[in-house]
Formats: C-alpha cells, sequence, structure tokens
C-alpha cells in the first residue's frame, strides 16, 4: 500500500495568462517530492489506476474549492492502455465534475503506445461528450510519434517533448524545420503546448515561430494546493 502520495498543479499558460494547471503525482521521501515511479510502473498493466488517478485529482480539487483554481482547466495523466480500452464512464465519479463545474483534461502519455486507435477516438468522443478535453503529452520527433497523430480524432492539445526545448537557443538552426512541423500539427486543428520552458530566451524563440502555450519552471514550480495524501493498494 502507498500511503503518502499527493498532487501537485503546475500552471499551464496561454501566452502571459494563466489558463490550467496540470496534476503531477508526488511522494514524499525522505524530505524530497518525487514522482513515484515504482507505484507507476507496477500499476501500468492495471487501468483500475488510471480511474483511481482521476478520482484522486477530483477529490483533491473539492478539497481546494477555489475559484481561482478550479475554474481553470485541470490535466490529468492517463495511459494510453486506458485510452484503448472501452470507458466506464460509472467509474468516474461525474456527479462531482458536474457539482465543482470542473473542466478537466485527459493527457495521453506519448511513451506508451495507443494499441487501438478507434476505441480511442471513441473513447475520446465519449469523454467530450461530458465535457472532459484529451490531449497527448510529451509529443517526440521521431516517425512514429507524426504516425499517431494522423491517426487521432478530437485532440486539444499536443504537448511537446523537453527534447523540443532543452537548448533551442543554441542551435537556431533547428528553428526552420521545427516549424514546419509545428504547421503540420496546427493543419490538423491541435494546438501545442511547450513544457519545460526555463528560460526568457527559450519562450521568445517559442512565440517567434508561433507556439501560445507553456509550461515550465520559468513560469512557476509545481505547487502544493492541499494537504490530501491518497492511499492506493496495489493489485
Amino acid at each position: 500500500m502507498y500511503e503518502n502520495i499527493f498532487f501537485m498543479y503546475q500552471p499551464k499558460y496561454h501566452n502571459n495568462f494563466l489558463f490550467g494547471y496540470e496534476a503531477l503525482l508526488r511522494c514524499d521521501i525522505n524530505g524530497g517530492l518525487v514522482c513515484p515511479d515504482s507505484l507507476v510502473n507496477n500499476s501500468s498493466s492495471n487501468n483500475k489506476f488510471d480511474y483511481f488517478i482521476i478520482n484522486s485529482v477530483i477529490d483533491s480539487l473539492s478539497k481546494i474549492a477555489k475559484a481561482d483554481i478550479i475554474d481553470k482547466v485541470i490535466s490529468i495523466n492517463v495511459s494510453a492502455k486506458f485510452m484503448s480500452a472501452p470507458i466506464l464512464l460509472s467509474a468516474i465519479d461525474i456527479e462531482a465534475i458536474k457539482t465543482l463545474n470542473l473542466h478537466l483534461e485527459l493527457e495521453i502519455l506519448e511513451s506508451d503506445k495507443i494499441i487501438n486507435f478507434n476505441r480511442c477516438n471513441e473513447n475520446i468522443i465519449l469523454l467530450n461528450s461530458i465535457g472532459i478535453s484529451v490531449s497527448v503529452d510529451d509529443f517526440g520527433s521521431d516517425y512514429s510519434s507524426i504516425r499517431r497523430l494522423i491517426n487521432l480524432n478530437n485532440i486539444n492539445f499536443i504537448k511537446l517533448d523537453r527534447v523540443f526545448v532543452n537548448d533551442i537557443e543554441e542551435h537556431p538552426l533547428l528553428i526552420k524545420s521545427m516549424k514546419i512541423l509545428f504547421e503540420f500539427i496546427w493543419s490538423l486543428n491541435f494546438k501545442i503546448i511547450a513544457e519545460g520552458i526555463e528560460k526568457e530566451t527559450t519562450l521568445t524563440l517559442l512565440k517567434s515561430i508561433g507556439v501560445e502555450y507553456f509550461q515550465g519552471f520559468y513560469f512557476s514550480k509545481p505547487l502544493r494546493l492541499e494537504k490530501e495524501v491518497y492511499r492506493l493498494e496495489v493489485d
């Protein structure tokens, strides 16, 4: 059983305006805040973990209950396996979503592989029907990443992997090719958000090629907004 996990929230910005938060699972180990990788890895084959995360974030937001927080878009990481299997709306606390008027977004972890695109697209439509949007996290630069985008519909955001922003100002020749890739993504009607922004020079360069959405330490580190600790028993 894991008894000391909780959520931190990292702000996300549309240019310089706060528009949402990403809920990040954390664990306090010897006074250090880390992502509980063993918990995530041990639960990767069990979709119950995704439901647990979604409902725990909803519960966390109900305890924060601050209008300037819960009226923003709150994104939650889910596995590609979760999105490739039938989603049970009955396993999600929809009543609390309605009561709190939450604006939730599920981010599919791009490190996982979507094994059923038809099912995934059906799930996206189902989630959209109850007001939950879906995005892709950690979009990479390889061909398979691009191929996956072609097979997805109704995606809200594509979040760029840090490889796109790390030291970008030191490689100006990459800017032109990155813009071509970004224009392809925009042609699919997906918005782009860049994470890992730590320097103003990086922000300025990305803005110069049309990126408008950002997340990173330049704006804010993840914030502990409530003191609730959650417990999960892994099968």
